[in-house]
């Protein structure tokens, strides 16, 4: 049997989109049960149903990062096109976000390999991936990252992570390629933490208090020379206590800490919310819906493959929450999750519109920001 290229594609795309795009057998599975709806939209002809074996093979011989990049072209220019006016000039920023993925549990089946997990970098503007790496269980993640970070112009760039990256290595090498950083300072990290904390309290009276967006930011511009104790290129450590959950059971604020080598203590705020935004959204939709964690892929390629598909329907879902104005992410997921390609049919004239940029402003969530100076 032979079959179209993109045909396969298109149908890949649509079970990543619909959650169903968990194992070759169960993507094969579901081809064939909703065959009608495959050849209603030309995708498969007669009793051509592409089997297990079919998807694996063609996975195998894709190259996933010239696929990555072939289809995020299209999406990127769609966004920079209609996001162009929305961003501020200080906010013009890419802040690219660390994140380990959930373990491909198939990895290891039949094999003496362990799991697998899926490294994603996002632009949290766009909430495009960039990349997507692959690591082996207790493979580490910190040298991962910044040979990632390598292959960036971080010049006019955000690199906000998590407390594991902040490395002193890393934040040299993010300054090296004229990068700016804000990242996490936790307990694991307890004497870099306790500096913060001493250096804030010495120099209550010069700490700049912000309202942000549900959150309570305490910003010290560094104003001494830094020393041993201080991280490298430093310009501002952070305090915050974020209010967004308030009223839930689980509720319990904590004091979170950050360093920062940025002096703009909005563009410091906009890091932090968009990373806490984007990381929620993403991990909610790739763990939840996507099922990524249930995924029995057992092909490292294949599984590069497959979280490309993940990203870009990620992508796709979210800036239709932000074009429809129809609730969260999460209620614009189940309102189209059945018909993929109703979205994507609603979602494509809109974006020849110009005032859109007016629509985005009002709803692109890591966009909008409120609060200010308290």
């Amino acid at each position: 049997m032979k079959y179209k290229l993109e045909n396969i594609l298109c149908i890949c795309l649509l079970l990543a989109m619909q959650g169903e795009f968990t194992s070759f057998y169960n993507a094969s599975i579901f081809i064939k049960v909703r065959a009608a709806y495959f050849r209603r939209l030309k995708l498969i002809h007669g009793n051509n149903i592409p089997s297990h074996d079919t998807l694996r093979r063609i996975f195998l011989f894709l190259d996933a990062d010239e696929l990555r990049d072939a289809m995020l072209q299209h999406i990127s220019l769609i966004i920079n096109k209609i996001t162009a006016r929305v961003l501020k000039q200080d906010q013009d920023k890419t802040s690219l976000i660390s994140k380990e993925g959930p373990a491909i549990n198939g990895s290891e089946q039949k094999t003496d390999l362990r799991n697998i997990n899926v490294f994603n970098l996002l632009d949290s503007f766009t909430s495009v991936c960039q990349t997507s790496g692959l690591l082996d269980d207790k493979e580490p993640e910190i040298p991962a990252f910044e040979r990632i970070l390598q292959s960036y112009n971080l010049s006019n760039t955000m690199v906000s992570a998590d407390a594991l990256h902040c490395q002193i290595k890393t934040l040299e090498s993010i300054h090296q390629r004229k990068g700016m950083y804000t990242l996490t300072v936790n307990e694991n990290q307890l004497p870099k933490q306790e500096h913060i904390k001493e250096v804030m309290r010495l120099n209550e009276k010069k700490c700049q208090s912000f309202n942000f967006n549900q959150g309570h930011y305490e910003i010290f511009l560094i104003d001494h020379k830094l020393t041993v104790d201080d991280f490298p290129h430093a310009k501002a450590y952070v305090r915050m206590l974020s209010y967004k959950r308030t009223g839930k059971p689980d509720c319990s604020p904590v004091e979170q800490y950050f360093v920062s080598s940025a002096s703009n203590p909005e563009l410091i705020m906009a890091a932090i919310d968009s990373r806490e935004e984007i990381v929620g959204g993403f991990d909610c939709l790739t763990d939840d819906f996507l099922k990524e964690e249930s995924c029995t892929f057992m092909d490292k390629h294949a599984i590069k493959v497959m979280a490309v598909f993940n990203n870009i329907a990620y992508g796709l879902y979210r800036l239709a929450s932000a074009i429809f104005n129809d609730g969260s992410m999460a209620e614009t997921r189940i309102r189209w999750q059945n018909c993929p390609e109703k979205m994507l049919s609603k979602l494509a004239p809109k974006l020849e519109k110009q005032n859109l940029t007016i629509l985005l402003k009002q709803n692109m969530r890591g966009m909008h920001r409120g609060g200010g100076k308290a």
